[in-house]
């Protein structure tokens, strides 16, 4: 799962793969505002067949978090 997102947010921020972990802040580190949350989200949603709630980014703060939900999910 964190290859996958790893991939998926590299190619939206125009970036090197290997510098983002686990550990990566989406608002800090990678400064992504709503609405690049919301096109991960909808990205990720169409690709792993899972559904998140609206909210989900809310309480998610890093890569990992987002990892460790959607495999909960």
């Amino acid at each position: 799962m964190f290859e996958k997102i790893q991939k998926e947010l590299a190619e939206y921020f125009e970036m090197d793969p290997s510098t983002i972990t686990r550990n990566t802040t989406f608002d800090g580190d990678l400064k992504a505002d709503s609405l690049a949350l919301m096109e991960l989200m909808f990205s990720l949603e169409s690709e792993t067949g899972k559904t998140l709630d609206d909210d989900v980014m809310d309480t998610v703060k890093t890569v990992g978090d987002l990892c460790d939900l959607l495999e909960k999910a």
